[in-house]
């Protein structure tokens, strides 16, 4: 139900409180335990491992000269034992930044049943959520729509865009709807993807969906694969914490808090039959229809 994410990445969220909602029994050490291990899982988030992890060398230690009587003596660098209890606060200040990325992937495999072909991404800094809204081309009107419906979500949680970062090939429409909302907008040079940071968070996202599509049921129809976004963003945000306050997750500094009890959650992709009212159907017509 929450998108066969990475145990680890699980087992953080659980950790930092953004899945309170969901029971008692889901804890990090029942997660640890009892977690069993998912094909869909390994098929969205499967990569290769980089070179150099673990070193065949060994390191060379270095035994430190100390003086006897200097300030580096290593008796100094013990701390002196006392019965007294002391209470450290830290006050952390963080800078609303307003700064979001945006950026479009590649088509998907097929169409959705609604026309849609594309999706466009949005990564908020200050919120550390990844939002995304299906478009059914890319021409500027289409980008224009989709991006003001992500904008609106975006101000409607306090979190209005300052500075937008987006691709060289962004349209002329768009920059004069950023030039309405009054948000100042940079076009990343030609080439250069690593200063978009919508690239990595469409890599996140990508790789989450294709975990969630790979859970589905063997027989559903990868046209509705545009209903199963609203599932996916909810999830993926629900373990990612914010900036803003690390005691939130990145959905509920934008959406709220979400509690499991009052909307809970099934696995996306699942075969159902949805019961038909007796108005609506025949005297002799089944009374249920298949569904997902």
């Amino acid at each position: 139900a929450l998108g066969s994410p990475v145990p680890s990445t699980l087992i953080k969220a659980v950790e930092a409180g953004h899945l309170a909602t969901f029971g008692p029994e889901l804890t990090a050490k029942n997660l640890r335990q009892y977690l069993p291990k998912s094909e869909a899982t390994a098929k969205g988030h499967l990569d290769q491992v980089r070179m150099n992890v673990r070193s065949t060398r060994k390191k060379k230690s270095v035994t430190p000269i100390l003086i006897p009587g200097d300030a580096e003596d290593e008796t100094d660098r013990q701390p002196k034992a006392t019965d007294e209890r002391s209470n450290l606060v830290y006050a952390t200040g963080f800078e609303i930044t307003g700064r979001q990325y945006a950026d479009l992937p590649g088509a998907f495999l097929v169409p959705s049943v609604e026309g849609y072909k594309y999706m466009l991404i949005v990564y908020n800094y200050d919120s550390n959520a990844i939002l995304a809204e299906p478009m059914r081309n890319r021409s500027a009107e289409e980008h224009v729509r989709a991006y003001t419906i992500l904008h609106a979500q975006l101000v409607n949680s306090g979190l209005r865009p300052k500075l937008q970062i987006m691709d060289n090939e962004a349209s002329a429409a768009l920059k004069q709807y950023l030039d309405s909302e009054s948000v100042t907008f940079q076009l990343v040079p030609a080439g250069m993807h690593r200063r978009n940071a919508a690239e990595r968070a469409i890599r996140t996202f990508k790789n989450h969906f294709i975990a969630i599509l790979c859970s589905t049921d063997p027989d559903f129809p990868l046209e509705l694969w545009a209903k199963l976004l609203h599932q996916s963003l909810l999830t993926l945000n629900l373990m990612r914490t914010s900036r803003i306050n690390p005691k939130l997750s990145a959905y509920a500094q934008v959406s709220g808090l979400f509690d499991f009890n009052s909307t809970p959650l099934a696995p996306p992709g699942t075969k159902v039959i949805v019961h038909e009212k007796p108005a609506k159907r025949g005297t002799w017509a089944p009374h249920g229809v298949d569904g997902w």
